[in-house]
């Protein structure tokens, strides 16, 4: 099954990058009204088929302000912003370790309360963190998300595509009106990851939605149904139009035994975004296990048409390679795994072994390097930090 999340969360290996967005302006003729658009179909609503559970996903406290996080802006930033002035002083201590110390964390989405307790987030939760304390000092603020560059990642048995956020700081709406130089771009995504990418413009009520899916994603990777279903629920209804949200509604179906539901929910998908694979690879898989291969042929040939490869098709005959001791074997995969996804923790992990059996100690150096860099947790950073020492300290024979 595949699944989406706006950033890295769960036990996924994510990626992401946020960018800039290009504003088209509206011509009406004059004593003609513009029709609203109509609100899409509904997908089926299954509540009968789960079990109601005690979490609020209405994400009213998303954006909330505690008084540690108003005395931090008052009295710990007090100096810099006075300085710096509001815009950059905040800009800079978002930025720098010496001040909030944010640590990039993609083990769950946090609210912004939560992000500035444990000063960690992925970059949606510390997204919504920096628009919080923005926002308290009159600043303005916009959201971004990445265009078309979704990479891939593993949790189980789900397959799991990441996408990105970020803030900007400051009217970027210069872009259409004048000079937009003051306007910050603030990134959370670690390493390099966050450049040259195209973005566009969000509001805040598609960054609810996207809290309320990775939520529902993350609650399904660990095997609680009934609680993802609750947050698909709120993540749809919060924006009925967003097809990630849709698909990992139709996810929960699926694993809850509603064929019926799951498949009507991803048609609807589809409809909104026909060009989504994630949806597709969903689709034809349920559809081929129900019988239905004649159902599943239009949309297995589009699908084949978008995607020339499986994810992950080169790092599973890299494992098999590599549960047989063929090293040569198992470097050429993961090799040509992670030239389609660089950013694949695991795919850079293995070749690394497949490098130290080899006997290459620079280069399986280098690969647990970029792993330890890869890491989206203070925890995997750490273990591949402590297997690179171990290996610096081995002498090339």
């Amino acid at each position: 099954m595949r699944l989406s999340f706006a950033c890295p969360g769960g036990r996924a290996r994510l990626t992401a990058a946020a960018r800039a967005v290009l504003l088209a302006g509206s011509v009406g003729l004059a004593g003609c009204a513009s029709q609203p658009a109509a609100p899409p179909p509904s997908p089926p609503w299954e509540d009968a088929a789960f079990a109601p559970v005690a979490v609020d996903t209405s994400a009213r406290d998303l954006f909330a302000l505690t008084p540690e996080m108003r005395h931090f802006l008052r009295s710990d930033l007090s100096v810099l912003l006075h300085m710096e002035g509001r815009q950059e002083g905040l800009y800079q201590a978002l930025r720098s370790q010496r001040y909030l110390k944010l640590d990039y964390d993609a083990a769950h989405t946090r609210t912004a309360a939560e992000s500035f307790r444990d000063r960690a987030g992925n970059c949606l939760s510390l997204v919504i963190l920096s628009a919080t304390l923005a926002r308290d000092l009159g600043l303005s603020v916009s959201f971004q998300e990445v265009l078309g560059e979704d990479s891939w990642g593993l949790s189980g048995d789900f397959i799991v595509a990441s996408g990105h956020v970020n803030l900007v700081l400051g009217q970027r709406a210069g872009v259409l009106l004048g000079d937009e130089s003051q306007a910050r771009v603030v990134d959370f995504l670690p390493s390099d990851r966050a450049r040259g990418y195209r973005t566009r413009r969000v509001g805040e009520t598609t960054l609810v939605a996207m809290y309320q899916n990775n939520r529902a994603a993350e609650a399904l990777v660990e095997g609680r149904l009934d609680e993802a279903y609750a947050w698909a629920r709120a993540a749809v209804r919060t924006e009925p139009r967003r097809s990630a949200s849709l698909n990992t509604l139709g996810v929960v179906y699926q694993r809850r035994g509603l064929g019926a539901a799951a498949e009507q929910t991803w048609r609807l998908a589809l409809d909104l975004a026909p060009d989504d694979t994630r949806v597709m690879g969903n689709l034809v898989a349920l559809l081929q296990a129900q019988g239905r291969p004649e159902a599943a042929q239009p949309v297995q040939a589009r699908l084949a048409r978008l995607q020339s490869l499986a994810p992950f098709a080169h790092y599973r005959e890299g494992l098999l390679a590599a549960r047989a001791g063929n090293w040569p074997r198992t470097r050429d995969e993961m090799q040509q795994e992670i030239d389609r996804n660089p950013n694949f923790l695991e795919a850079q992990a293995w070749l690394a072994q497949a490098y130290l059996a080899l006997g290459d100690l620079p280069e399986a150096r280098r690969h647990l390097q970029r792993a330890a860099e890869l890491g989206d947790t203070p925890a995997d950073r750490s273990l591949y930090a402590a297997k690179l020492a171990r290996l610096s300290q081995v002498r090339a024979p």
